[in-house]
């Protein structure tokens, strides 16, 4: 098949548009036509994400974070996304990835990861203020009733099989909340758009200490699930649009998580 045609499956149902001005989404590497066989889907583009393609023979790797986010006036072999770069291209490998299209567009890895938790979506936090109205980050879920905000966190690490999460905030042990705001991957900065539409508390990754001390200042709770804990399942939207291609060969392949908790 070939990548132009893969890409506008793709495409059609996550537009580039849709994603936030500064992202670095679509094809990243590669000849719209050439001919693609075998698939590989993953969340990063490491080495070993490379290592794993080249092993398994595969043409197109389609990732969810861009390994090339700002312009680069030199590729070659003395930093890691020059290495990277060359290795793929050498090897005849495309890399075609979605992002903030992906985690915003409607049935995304937004809503996905609303769905995981078990909660309903009932508005988006920070829509686009033209293009689609469907689309834009973060979601504000309404719970059915209140429930005690260290019972939500137990379930919270059950349906996400989490060991820990960081929470941040005020009277974590006697706290009822009954709304609560998800952004996938790095989102504390949205802690205030999500108290404005009345979210008691946001789930997100990465928090950064000053989202957490002024959030915890204005009584909003943040839990931090952690970003690739948010994302690792990136390749369930994928593997729906693309695995039923009879002349495609589909895998899943990716790295160790970035960080670990000891």
């Amino acid at each position: 098949m070939k990548l132009s045609n893969i890409i506008k499956i793709l495409e059609n149902r996550f537009p580039l548009n849709n994603a936030e001005e500064w992202d670095n989404v679509g094809l990243i590497i590669g000849n719209r036509k050439q001919e693609i066989k075998k698939v590989q889907i993953s969340l990063d583009i490491t080495d070993k994400v490379i290592e794993n393609a080249i092993n398994s023979k595969v043409d197109l790797i389609i990732s969810h974070h861009p390994f090339i986010f700002s312009p680069k006036n030199k590729i070659n072999t003395d930093f890691s996304v020059g290495r990277k770069t060359l290795k793929l291209i050498s090897n005849g490998i495309s890399v075609y990835t979605l992002h903030t299209n992906l985690d915003s567009s409607m049935d995304g890895l937004n809503d996905l990861l609303v769905k995981k938790l078990k909660l309903v979506s009932t508005r988006i936090i920070d829509g686009k203020t033209d293009g689609d109205k469907t689309c834009g980050i973060g979601r504000d879920c309404k719970m059915n009733e209140p429930i005690l905000l260290k019972d939500f966190i137990t379930n919270v690490k059950s349906l996400l099989s989490l060991e820990k999460i960081i929470v941040s905030g005020k009277d974590i042990e006697s706290k009822k909340i009954s709304k609560v705001a998800v952004v996938n991957g790095s989102g504390s900065s949205y802690w205030r758009k999500s108290r404005s539409v009345g979210a008691e508390v946001l789930i997100t990754g990465d928090l950064k200490y000053h989202d957490a001390l002024d959030a915890k200042e204005d009584g909003m709770i943040i839990m931090d699930i952690g970003h690739y804990e948010s994302e690792r399942f990136f390749y369930e939207i994928i593997l729906k649009l693309i695995e039923n291609i009879e002349e495609l060969e589909t895998i899943v392949y990716n790295d160790e998580k970035v960080l670990e908790i000891f």
